[in-house]
């Protein structure tokens, strides 16, 4: 069956589409580390059953500052 992955709207990235039923986190716009330094984003999978089946993974992801030293 048909599976969609979804993350929160509100960070600052999305899923891409990139080959078949994969998928890729980018960003969707530009992140400051000064502001926030690490994000926990977690992806939804779910089918399209009645009553659906889902699954959640959390990936942590780390900001770097490419200016410090």
């Amino acid at each position: 069956g048909e599976v969609r992955c979804s993350i929160a709207e509100s960070l600052p990235f999305r899923l891409e589409k990139s080959f078949e039923d994969y998928y890729r986190v980018v960003t969707a716009r530009e992140l400051d580390r000064e502001e926030v330094a690490e994000y926990n984003v977690t992806v939804r999978a779910a089918d399209g059953g009645s009553p659906a089946l889902w699954s959640s993974a959390v990936l942590a992801l780390r900001v770097l500052d490419v200016n410090d030293n």
